[in-house]
C-alpha cells in the first residue's frame, strides 16, 4: 500500500468513502492534516475571531464527514472542500447576523467615491455580497476566488467589474 502522504486528496476521499473503518480513519485524518490550516486560514480570515473560525474548522469536517457519499472523484477534492467552508462562514454571518451589518459598515476603497451609493450594497443578493467580501475584504485573488466560487477566472472578473461598475453608476443589481 502507497504511502497516504504520495496520494491525491481526490483518492484519500474515495478510500474514506469506501475502505474498511481503519483505513478511512487514516485517509481523513490525512486529509485534515493537509487541508485544516488553509481552511482555518479562509474561515478566520472571513470571521477575524480565532475562536469562531475554530468552530467554523470543526463543521467544516464535520460536514464532510456527513456529506461524503456526496462527493464525487470528477470534482477537485479542494475546490469542493472550500465551497463547504465558505459556506459554513455563510450561515455563520446569517445565523449572527453579522453578515449584513460587515457589508452596511463597509466600504472598499474602490467604491469609495460619491458616484456610488452604498445603500445598493444592502440589495445584493448573498452570492454578490460575497464576491465583493472576498475581493475587497478578504482580498482574496481572482484566481483564489476562481477556486472557490467554481468559476473562470476570466469570467469572475467580468462579474466583478460590471458589478462594481453598476454600483457606481448608482444601478441595482
Amino acid at each position: 500500500m502507497r504511502d497516504l502522504k504520495e496520494i491525491t486528496a481526490e483518492e484519500l476521499m474515495l478510500r474514506y468513502q469506501t475502505h474498511s473503518p481503519d483505513e478511512a480513519y487514516a485517509a481523513f485524518n490525512e486529509l485534515y492534516s493537509r487541508y485544516s490550516q488553509r481552511v482555518f486560514n479562509f474561515l478566520n480570515k472571513k470571521v477575524k475571531n480565532s475562536v469562531d473560525g475554530e468552530d467554523l474548522l470543526q463543521k467544516v469536517f464535520i460536514k464532510i464527514h456527513e456529506s461524503k457519499h456526496l462527493y464525487s472523484a470528477k470534482y477537485k477534492f479542494e475546490q469542493w472542500l472550500f465551497v463547504i467552508a465558505r459556506t459554513q462562514a455563510l450561515d455563520y454571518f446569517r445565523a449572527n447576523k453579522r453578515y449584513q451589518d460587515r457589508m452596511a459598515n463597509y466600504e472598499p476603497e474602490v467604491l469609495e467615491s460619491s458616484e456610488v451609493d452604498m445603500s445598493l450594497l444592502k440589495n445584493l443578493d448573498s452570492d454578490q455580497q460575497e464576491l465583493l467580501e472576498m475581493k475587497f475584504i478578504d482580498e482574496l485573488s481572482y484566481q483564489e476566488i476562481a477556486k472557490i466560487v467554481n468559476k473562470s477566472e476570466v469570467s469572475l472578473r467580468k462579474t466583478l467589474s460590471r458589478m462594481v461598475g453598476r454600483l457606481k453608476k448608482g444601478e441595482a443589481l
